[in-house]
């Protein structure tokens, strides 16, 4: 695999870098190692956010000796100024652990116009080098980061050298498919029928299922997951430390709004992926309905997606079209920093953002879907209603507004359920007895 030039390391120079002392645990144990393959963010993204933390977090405080974290088709998503789209895989140094590779959408520049075999070759290049370096490195256990591509990827990895793999469910797709209509993957699976397939097979021959909460669990027993095979791997190592500090011991800037044209506590909040399973169109829509009520706010909206145009579009048409503040993707310490200024989070469904607003003691509005009612119990910590239902949503937030008290009572509930739910010294312990089980003491 090609080294980047900034940070980048080949497999060769990885030999020769001191890994970090495991822990006492871990140290009467033989050497576990870890190869993740997930699709769910680019190396160029989580510089961005600031979400390493998300990805160092995999060894488990030393449990694994040394993690690759592995997205194989990254420039199908990065920007043309990141890397080039087409090539070889490219390997980021995170620190001594931790090793990230990204693949590429094509292998050779001269068959840009061929993109499915281009697509194919670059695959079949990644799958034959990650199988050299399980063989290299003796890795203990593959994780996939979904049941879909990346679960058939690692699966087949693991079958072929004879090792555990464990599959990651971060999302019910078969809720997802009913009430939007969307595939998860389209451009490879075209049809629902194709994706059920593959994760049926996929559910059906892991070794373990980790969802991220019992909603996802659910959605994997439905589909041919062994419940004695099944377990809940939860967001709270995933969050970014930052967001743990209470937020009347963070720097919680007013300065941070105020650039974006904005006021603290006068602005609603959405942290989410602008995509149409997320249903960010509700937000606007409940913006629209509390001008109309007479509230003087705007929406500032936190995170990318193909969505962006619609969502102005249909601010235009609603008459609020300058009360829509796009930020885009933002680092950890702004976004730890912003949410605590905001009047409400309103979350139709999100997921590792809506612990960061729980832990930020943000007042919150949000759908009951998904692993929202977890957090969220009406009037105990927080505002939840009927899955699409943006009116109800619209009067949640008009509570909060008109009842600040409350609204700071809420706050303060979802962060102490969030930190007792969130808790990432038992969460890390649950994950290492599950990979002891699975692996072995022979492994």
């Amino acid at each position: 695999m090609e080294a980047q030039a900034t940070g980048g390391v080949t497999a060769e120079e990885e030999d020769s870098v001191p890994a970090e002392a495991p822990d006492a645990a871990s140290a009467a144990a033989p050497e576990r190692k870890l190869l993740v393959i997930d699709t769910t963010n680019t190396f160029e993204l989580i510089k961005a956010r600031g979400t390493e933390d998300s990805v160092t977090c995999r060894d488990l405080d030393g449990y694994f000796a040394h993690v690759w974290s592995v997205h194989p088709v990254a420039t199908l998503t990065t920007s043309e100024d990141w890397t080039p789209r087409f090539g070889p895989p490219v390997e980021y140094r995170l620190n001594e652990r931790h090793v990230f590779i990204e693949g590429k959408a094509g292998r050779f520049p001269a068959l840009r116009r061929f993109f499915l075999l281009n697509f194919l070759i670059a695959q079949a290049g990644m799958f034959l080098a990650l199988h050299r370096l399980i063989r290299r490195e003796r890795i203990s256990v593959i994780r996939a980061g979904d049941p879909l591509y990346t679960g058939l990827f690692a699966w087949a990895l693991a079958r072929l050298a004879g090792i555990p793999v464990v599959v990651r469910v971060g999302a019910n797709h078969d809720k997802v498919y009913e009430t939007t209509g969307e595939l998860i993957m389209p451009r490879l699976f075209r049809r629902r029928r194709f994706e059920k397939i593959a994760e049926r097979f996929v559910f059906k021959h892991a070794d373990l299922v980790a969802a991220a909460n019992r909603d996802n669990l659910e959605f994997a027993l439905a589909n041919g997951a062994r419940r004695e095979r099944a377990t809940i791997f939860a967001y709270g190592n995933l969050i970014d430390r930052r967001h743990f500090t209470d937020p009347d011991e963070r720097h919680v800037d007013p300065a941070l709004v105020r650039e974006l044209g904005l006021e603290p506590g006068r602005f609603l909040m959405l942290i989410s992926r602008l995509i149409p399973s997320k249903y960010p169109e509700d937000a606007v829509r409940v913006l629209a309905r509390l001008r109309e009520r007479g509230h003087d706010l705007k929406v500032l909206i936190v995170g990318e997606g193909p969505d962006q145009p619609s969502l102005q579009a249909l601010a235009d048409r609603l008459g609020i079209g300058e009360r829509l503040v796009f930020a885009g993707n933002r680092h950890q310490e702004w976004l730890a920093r912003v949410i605590p200024n905001a009047a409400a989070i309103v979350s139709p469904i999100t997921g590792r953002s809506l612990a960061e607003a729980a832990l930020g003691a943000a007042p919150i509005a949000a759908y009951d879907v998904d692993w929202q009612s977890d957090l969220i119990e009406t009037g105990v910590t927080g505002e939840l209603v009927p899955l699409r239902a943006w009116e109800a949503m619209a009067a949640s937030v008009e509570r909060f507004l008109a009842a600040p008290d409350y609204a700071r009572r809420m706050g303060r509930a979802v962060r102490e359920r969030a930190l007792a739910m969130l808790d990432r010294r038992q969460l890390d312990e649950h994950e290492r007895r599950q990979y002891s089980e699975l692996i072995g003491p022979g492994r």
